[in-house]
């Protein structure tokens, strides 16, 4: 059958003017009506869809706005709901009610200045309001000036002597303020007033379980569930006591009604996650399985669950996927580049781990946990300097990220730098007394400065407490080991890679003490299996060349370090005991051409580069070396070592000392507490005539290395160019006396007659 044009037209027409013909005021209460129904039948989503649609009729529709709001609450999507009372409360600045909804929200968000601005906005337009009195004290409390929050609550109370939760805050605020006698009689004044609320009874609870008083704990946890046995809050909270008291097979119960009770997954998620600290993996898994296979908002999140697991039970390829589908979504999804950055680190592809974590900092550059990534992928690129700042910024953002601390921590004692770990170490233990790898960190700041009697307390309390920790068992051998108790340092050295056959700091002690008792055959047994099991593992690695370097192998020894350059080319020891290797058997010109060969299959590899340089360094081809360090540089003008050795051949060879103390500089940033690299930029600021800014750096190479007669010598120099006579004197005096003949010797003595003059 044809139909006429004509025809069509008009009825396009009538349909058009049909779906216009509706009054938008109409049209906006209609779809409310009809999300209020959806939300009457629990469908939260289809809701959503309507309060939307009502909200395209009149953006600034508060009503729909608000019921949105509540919607996504009920979803668990905090973000959009807390965008939406954002904006109703911009449309109702007089709205008290609405002011403190989004106060509450920046509570949450730790943002308690904004939270402080919106209760100020409520009591302008109501200055009785006791929310908002109570808002404000919260906030003010989040901003550590409890005396002006106690006087906020008492406020509240004197302006609604009857409301119970103004008691319960109040109880809070004594509770911050250390006076448990005066928060004990407000919670419990709470309870009297309202015994039939279940936040009252709660709020009562967690205090007498903070206070030790598990049996009263109990009770009132118990009576908050009878008042209401599928309250999420108070499943949740008396499951989390359970596992905190021991008691942890008891929280499942009320943790698998928090799963059914909570209308999105997020239930779900934290039951998966109990599972998972239970030991339950499988039970976990078919949570997460059944989150991912359906089209919740906790999909990503459990996606990236699974990705974990993954990881963990050794199918990276795997958890790469779920994290790579979590990011075809979202490309900017904080936790999914984080997860991505530490898979890709685990593979060793450092590089994109870093480019990873970047990513996730751009996306979000005051999330902590993408700071703190960052902190970890630069650390693995031997980028301390920018790691410490990584992690510094990760501990502004939050004050309680213990991990951080701990990192900090151990780049510091890795640096030597005892005063600063240490603080960090204590820093994170008294936030959290228990945290046992702080206090596993104290110890072991205390024992590389040879202080076994401040270590032993924590070490022998951590042994009792973690006797199957290997971490905790090597620093139990060196703790034996400077009390000359050998049999009993073997034994934990044993009893740690017996747990963790790789663990290399055990390999490393264990090893030591073989090789000091001539045992060879079984020191070369055990870096084979740990090669075997760890073949690209660069402190592995380095360990068994140290090894073969001790027991006469030079040839093994170099083949591991060529190994561990490749993986690591800014790893200076790796560098130099390879020059030791070499110089030993006399082969340079040898060992200079096989690295040739290597620079021109690896063109874009700084290690071949920086090897063909040094090689060429030590049998005084200058020039030539200079020309292969520039070429590194060219590949990465980060690569440190090759800057530091650059830019010493420019400080000595009259060349371009600007250039020199930009490359002296680069070094620095890489490998800020290197002793070479801090006596290259100290020489390089004395050529310059920058005496005074030559001395801190010359000093820390000293402090690293205080028996190397050059450092004192640049120092005494460093310290005539300054007028600092005694000092220069004393400086150049102590590095003859350590090696009358030292390259540089003559200098020194001649520096010295001109001090006498």
């Amino acid at each position: 059958m044809l139909f006429k044009p004509s025809l069509i037209a008009l009825a396009i027409a009538t349909l058009a003017l049909g779906g216009c013909s509706k009054d938008p005021e109409v049209a906006k209460r209609e779809f409310v009506k009809s999300g209020d129904n959806y939300i009457a039948q629990k469908k939260t989503r289809e809701a959503i869809v309507e309060y939307r649609n009502a909200i395209q009729q009149d953006p600034r529709y508060a009503e729909a706005r608000q019921k949105l709001a509540g919607a996504y609450m009920e979803l668990g999507d905090l973000k959009s709901a807390f965008q939406e009372y954002a904006r109703v409360a911009d449309l109702l600045p007089d709205n008290a009610e609405a002011q403190v909804r989004v106060g509450e929200m920046l509570l949450v968000g730790r943002q308690f200045q904004d939270a402080k601005s919106r209760a100020e906005k409520a009591l302008e337009a109501n200055p009785t309001h006791v929310g908002a009195l109570i808002l404000r004290a919260n906030a003010l409390a989040g901003l550590n000036k409890l005396d002006d929050a106690v006087k906020e609550v008492e406020q509240a109370i004197s302006s609604d002597p009857d409301r119970s939760e103004s008691y319960a805050s109040l109880g809070m605020m004594q509770m911050i303020k250390g006076d448990r006698a005066q928060a004990e009689s407000a919670f419990t004044r709470a309870v009297g007033m309202n015994p039939k609320s279940v936040a009252a009874r709660l709020a009562l609870a967690n205090f007498y379980a903070t206070a030790g008083q598990t049996k009263e704990a109990e009770a009132q946890f118990t009576e908050a569930l009878k008042l209401d046995p599928r309250d999420v809050l108070a499943n949740r909270a008396l499951a989390y006591y359970y596992m905190a008291s021991g008691r942890a097979p008891l929280a499942e119960a009320h943790l698998k009604v928090v799963a059914d009770v909570t209308p999105n997954s997020a239930g779900k998620l934290i039951l998966g996650d109990y599972y998972i600290s239970m030991g339950r993996p499988d039970d976990a898994r078919k949570l997460f399985e059944a989150i991912i296979s359906g089209e919740d908002d906790a999909v990503p999140v459990a996606k990236l669950r699974l990705a974990a697991m993954d990881t963990v039970e050794g199918d990276p390829a795997d958890a790469s996927r779920l994290v790579e589908e979590v990011l075809a979504k979202d490309p900017s999804h904080i936790d999914a580049l984080v997860a991505k950055s530490t898979l890709l680190s685990r593979a060793g592809k450092f590089d994109e781990a870093l480019a990873a974590a970047r990513a996730a900092v751009d996306a979000n550059p005051r999330s902590p946990k993408a700071q703190f990534a960052l902190g970890k992928a630069l650390t693995l690129k031997r980028q301390e300097a920018d790691a410490i700042a990584a992690f510094n910024q990760a501990l502004q953002l939050n004050p309680y990220l213990l991990t951080a601390e701990v990192e900090l921590a151990k780049i510091h004692l890795a640096q030597g730098n005892f005063t600063e770990a240490e603080h960090f170490a204590k820093s994170a233990i008294n936030k959290v007394a228990g945290y046992a790898e702080a206090h596993l960190l104290l110890a072991r700041i205390y024992l590389r400065q040879n202080l076994p009697a401040k270590a032993e307390p924590s070490l022998k309390a951590l042994a009792k407490a973690l006797p199957n920790s290997p971490v905790v068992q090597t620093e139990v051998g060196v703790l034996e080991l400077e009390k000359k108790n050998r049999p009993a340092a073997r034994a934990a050295f044993e009893r740690a890679l017996a747990k963790n056959p790789t663990y290399v700091d055990a390999l490393a002690g264990l090893s030591g003490m073989d090789l000091e008792e001539k045992r060879t055959d079984v020191v070369k047994a055990r870096m084979t299996e740990a090669l075997r099991a760890k073949p690209k593992d660069g402190a592995v690695v380095l360990l068994a060349a140290r090894v073969y370097v001790a027991i006469g192998d030079q040839a093994t020894a170099e083949k591991l370090l060529q190994q561990a350059i490749t993986s690591d080319p800014n790893n200076f020891d790796a560098y130099g005991l390879l020059g030791q290797v070499y110089t030993s058997q006399q082969r340079l010109p040898e060992a200079t051409a096989q690295f040739e060969k290597l620079a021109e299959k690896q063109p874009k590899a700084v290690g071949p580069q920086t090897v063909v340089g040094m090689l060429l360094d030590m049998q005084k081809k200058t020039s030539e070396a200079r020309v292969k360090y520039e070429r590194a540089l060219e590949i990465d003008p980060r690569a440190a070592v090759a800057a530091n050795n650059l830019a010493w051949i420019y400080a000595e060879t009259g060349g371009n000392l600007d250039i020199a103390l930009q490359l002296a500089q680069t070094a620095k940033s890489q490998l800020p507490d290197m002793a070479e690299v801090n006596d290259t930029l100290g020489w390089v600021y004395h050529k310059k005539g920058l005496c005074s800014l030559a001395v801190g750096p010359l000093l820390q190479s000293i402090e690293k290395d205080p028996k190397n007669p050059l450092y004192h010598y640049h120092l005494g120099m460093a310290y005539a160019g300054n007028g600092e006579k005694d000092k220069a004197r004393a400086s150049l005096q102590r590095a003859l006396s350590l090696d009358a003949n030292f390259n540089g010797a003559a200098q020194a003595k001649e520096a010295l007659l001109g001090l006498k003059g």
